[in-house]
């Protein structure tokens, strides 16, 4: 995404409800991340995944301004074979980008539902070359365990990452490169130091409170 895109696809993301940042009333409930720190903002990547047509017309733009270029230069123009996404915010984006790659697709899972590992269960990766895709990065845990999962079952994982959101200050993670269709830092605090919590605004989990989180107030 170049710089005079980004502001274009920022505002858009924000009309299609997927992109949303605290106005500063504190009648109004802010985020609670995974991590149960607080933050001022929030990427829903499943406003994006239900529309098909906008998720295509955004993975076209990432290949066409970011990724090509950037696997030729550092890969010696190899071959994606398969692009694989994180259950279950990336499985659509994994599907998308597959399909435009005229690649194969995947998804890891998390076995255990306890967030500590992702495991590659129902595909064979062994030898391939695999794109690893993300709806957002907010600290990169998710990834590193998908990539994880991946070279366990024999994958050579390129050394990208892409994403829809990049949410965090990173611009890798483990040396692999960020690719961000937008880069979006939003501020993370503990739940003791949190300005808006301090100001009277609830915390929320977003999942399953968006409505809560965008109704007026």
């Amino acid at each position: 995404m170049t710089q005079e895109q980004s502001p274009f696809w920022a505002n858009e993301l924000k009309k299609m409800g997927a992109l949303r940042i605290h106005d500063g009333n504190p009648r109004r409930p802010h985020a609670k991340l995974t991590s149960g720190k607080c933050s001022n903002g929030f990427f829903n990547g499943s406003k994006v995944i239900e529309n098909p047509g906008r998720l295509k017309e955004i993975c076209t733009l990432i290949l066409a301004n970011n990724l090509n270029d950037l696997v030729q230069k550092e890969s010696n123009r190899i071959r994606i074979d398969r692009v694989v996404g994180s259950a279950f915010g990336a499985i659509t984006m994994a599907h998308v980008m597959a399909s435009l790659l005229k690649a194969k697709t995947g998804f890891t899972e998390d076995p255990d539902q306890k967030k500590e590992r992702m495991e590659l269960k129902r595909f064979s990766v062994a030898g391939e070359k695999v794109l690893a895709v993300e709806d957002v990065v907010t600290t990169g845990d998710t990834t590193r365990k998908t990539i994880a999962g991946l070279e366990k079952k024999g994958a050579k994982v390129l050394p990208v990452i892409v994403t829809l959101v990049n949410r965090s200050d990173m611009t890798d993670t483990d040396g692999r490169k960020i690719i961000a269709f937008i880069d979006h830092p939003m501020p993370e605090w503990e739940p003791s130091e949190c300005p808006l919590c301090k100001q009277g605004s609830k915390p929320l989990r977003p999942k399953g409170n968006w409505d809560a989180l965008n109704a007026d107030y």
